[in-house]
């Protein structure tokens, strides 16, 4: 054979082998090619999704302070002095005391390290070997074991976020690694063991140190340490009381990861491994049966109002959950600058809280009957004074029937879903006449049957007359040239009206909407309305059209004046003697045309002269506005304005009942308390 001679083993042989290469070239470039562009579509997702929703919850994350133990309270601008004054330190009496590091014991330190977070005191928020691990076992289905630290369980708790997504995963990753940049070790240490559940109602080492074993943290046990910090990897199983048994296994557990990573000696272990549990109660006050503060005090409905809106506002600027903005007020320091009218709250106090206001009306039950109101100041549109009760108030964050209460509204909804809607899309004026007859069904029936009580007369009568004599005939026949889905999102979005409901099928099967003629028109609602959203509604007509969402604080800022909450429009600064300076109004939104606001305005009136409410007329003020009584009388209502001030009370038994009283009780309490604020401020 010559040596130009090819070799047909030689020749296939390398063919195959510069395919090969060919082919794995291409494989090796389009993985290297795929790995890049998932690399920048990684670092895109991150720096696109993850870090803005990180830098998010980490302003929730930078209320965490080293000092959380600073007092919070609410002020109001006193009309004499134009200065602000504090209406209430906000004291806890609730089953939560704060323990400074320096009050924890050492052993409950380490206990906590060893059984949480080994590695706790090296990482940067993040256990990397833990976290790879987790991370597999999630995206390969399988059970996860607990990859979090210390600082990602506390930034959990802070936020209230539990879910076990990848993408939850990693935002968590990120603001482990914040946190634990602008906190120490021990800060964080100190907020998570004032923050862990441990069963029983108590949150935080130290009611729960004093609820099992009837002692401080300071003089805790090594072995009394290892169970309490066990109870927090399931209070239900671990609790010492219900589960003694469950807890002494997990105590020991953790005792034997202190010996092995060297926190104690074998004998220390042993010796506490021998020791019986033994509890003692001590006499901590149960959480959830709050009746004072620290100081004995009890709260005002307007401070209880305030705190509820506030604790509701930190939850959602700051994406946390309700635990941590509870303690963020009560022990973050913050200073709130609310909206009381200290004047108009003190002449609402002395109607309400006179247990008398409403003698002889027990219900065939035994119940007394109560009222709620809230007052709106119509320059600003805040709320300056609420009475979420009747009589006394006797306790502390108990049930405000101002704000927290749905009641059906009756006729009182009738300016908001029909004759608003009806002359802002001109299909009436007040002077368009209907007739006073039922209307039929498409099934055939009459609706509706009655007029109160009083059967339709067939006349022909004014709009405006309809209004004034609450005529439910007039107010079905204008809805039904309205439309019952236009003056639905008419009261929700222009009115502020949130508890209106769209539709949904109960358990029973039932289908519930207020969609629709009957509950539009006479106000029976599937959930009802609240005085406060009633009020903010009501000023409207006062305010020129103009809708502002109720609101009883200004600005709340953080103790070193740096704003944490506003109401839109307001803002802060402070002179040279630390007192604050407060700027700006609440914005707005124009909901009602002028000529509708003038219109309505008369009508209103002359319901208060010659209509359903001339128990409402005073002497010397001009009064316009609506009553609302419900089919089965459970309800009584009357919501008006004044010049000055805009006011819905209602009226009625704590579990509905038919009210026996002669009148309407709703309109009587608000000519008292108007003419007491409107002459007085």
């Amino acid at each position: 054979m010559t040596s130009d001679q090819s070799n047909p083993v030689v020749e296939v042989l390398a063919t195959i082998i510069k395919w090969l290469f060919l082919v794995l070239g291409t494989l090796l470039l389009i993985g290297a090619a795929t790995g890049v562009i998932l690399a920048w579509y990684g670092a895109n997702y991150v720096q696109q999704v993850i870090l803005p929703e990180a830098e998010e919850a980490n302003r929730a994350l930078n209320l965490v302070r080293s000092d959380t133990a600073q007092t919070s309270a609410i002020f109001y601008l006193d009309p004499a002095s134009g200065t602000y004054q504090t209406e209430q330190v906000l004291h806890s009496s609730e089953n939560r005391v704060w323990a400074s590091y320096e009050d924890i014991p050492q052993n409950l330190i380490n206990a906590t390290v060893a059984i949480e977070d080994k590695r706790f005191w090296e990482h940067s928020g993040v256990d990397w070997v833990r976290t790879t691990s987790a991370m597999l076992h999630l995206l390969t289905g399988q059970r996860q074991e607990g990859g979090s630290t210390i600082t990602q369980q506390l930034v959990k708790n802070v936020t209230g976020n539990t879910e076990t997504t990848v993408k939850r995963k990693v935002l968590e990753i990120f603001e482990a690694l914040e946190f634990d940049d602008n906190h120490t070790k021990q800060e964080t240490l100190e907020e998570y063991l004032n923050r862990i559940y441990l069963g029983n109602r108590c949150y935080g080492v130290y009611t729960a140190s004093q609820r099992y074993f009837g002692k401080e943290p300071g003089e805790l046990t090594l072995p009394e340490c290892a169970s309490l910090i066990s109870i927090t990897n399931n209070p239900a199983v671990y609790n010492p009381e219900a589960h003694p048994e469950n807890n002494v296994r997990r105590r020991n557990l953790v005792l034997d990861q202190m010996c092995e990573q060297g926190y104690i000696s074998e004998q220390e272990r042993d010796a506490a491994k021998a020791t019986p549990l033994v509890l003692m109660r001590g006499d901590q006050q149960e959480q959830g049966s709050e009746q004072t503060s620290l100081d004995g005090s009890v709260w005002s409905w307007y401070t209880e109002t305030v705190f509820s809106q506030v604790a509701a506002d930190l939850q959602r600027e700051y994406n946390i959950d309700e635990q941590t903005a509870v303690q963020m007020i009560y022990s973050g320091g913050l200073q709130i600058y609310s909206c009381l009218n200290p004047v108009v709250q003190q002449q609402l106090d002395q109607v309400l809280t006179n247990g008398d206001v409403l003698p002889g009306h027990t219900s065939t039950r035994g119940q007394n009957l109560i009222s709620a109101a809230t007052v709106i100041d119509n320059k600003t549109g805040a709320v300056v004074a609420v009475a979420g009760g009747i009589g006394e108030k006797t306790g502390n964050r108990v049930w405000n029937m101002a704000t927290m209460t749905l009641r059906q509204p009756g006729s009182s909804i009738k300016p908001l879903t029909v004759y608003s809607p009806a002359l802002e899309m001109g299909a009436v004026t007040p002077d368009s006449l209907i007739e006073d007859s039922s209307i039929r069904l498409s099934n055939g029936d009459l609706f509706p049957k009655s007029n109160h009580g009083k059967r339709p007369t067939g006349d022909m009568v004014t709009v405006s007359y309809g209004v004034e004599q609450s005529l439910n005939t007039v107010a079905a026949q204008v809805l039904q040239r309205v439309s019952p889905q236009y003056a639905f999102s008419f009261a929700k979005e222009r009115f502020g009206i949130t508890s209106l409901v769209e539709g949904y099928t109960g358990p029973s099967g039932k289908y519930y909407t207020d969609l629709d003629l009957a509950p539009l028109s006479l106000g029976g609602l599937t959930k009802g309305v609240s005085v406060y959203e009633m009020t903010g509604a009501y000023a409207v007509f006062a305010r020129d059209g103009i809708y502002t969402k109720p609101y009883v604080y200004s600005v709340v800022t953080d103790s070193d004046g740096n704003i944490v909450l506003r109401t839109d429009g307001y803002d802060v600064t402070f002179d040279a003697a630390g007192q604050p300076i407060i700027t700006g109004y609440a914005a707005g939104t124009a909901v009602l045309k002028e000529s509708t606001v003038q219109q309505m305005d008369e009508m209103l009136q002359r319901v208060v002269t010659d209509g359903t409410a001339k128990n409402a007329k005073m002497q010397g003020i001009t009064a316009a506005g609506k009553t609302g009584t419900t089919d089965d009388d459970f309800d009584r209502w009357f919501a008006g304005y004044t010049d000055q001030y805009t006011a819905a009370v209602w009226t009625g038994y704590e579990n509905a009942e038919t009210i026996n009283y002669d009148g309407n009780p709703s309109v009587e309490l608000w000519r008292q308390i108007m003419e007491r604020i409107c002459w007085r401020s």
